[in-house]
């Protein structure tokens, strides 16, 4: 990766939501620090990558390689 990686540490009941209905899935609340940091707007593709040691990696991807990615 090319550009600095900025890191923000939160605790994982200020990012995951529960979902009323549907206990296998959460919403993940990507904070409006993060958000303008990456330059992230609402509907942008992203890709999120979980660490071993309890990370999570957020990064910005292009429709393109979201197009490619849903298609396999």
């Amino acid at each position: 990766m090319s550009e600095e990686q900025k890191r923000w540490e939160y605790k994982v009941e200020e990012i995951f939501e529960d979902i009323p209905d549907d206990p296998k899935n959460v919403i993940m609340n990507i904070p409006k620090e993060i958000r303008e940091a990456v330059g992230l707007k609402e509907g942008d593709p992203i890709r999120v990558l979980w660490g071993d040691k309890g990370t999570i990696t957020i990064e910005k991807i292009t429709q393109q390689e979201y197009d490619s990615k849903t298609k396999e």
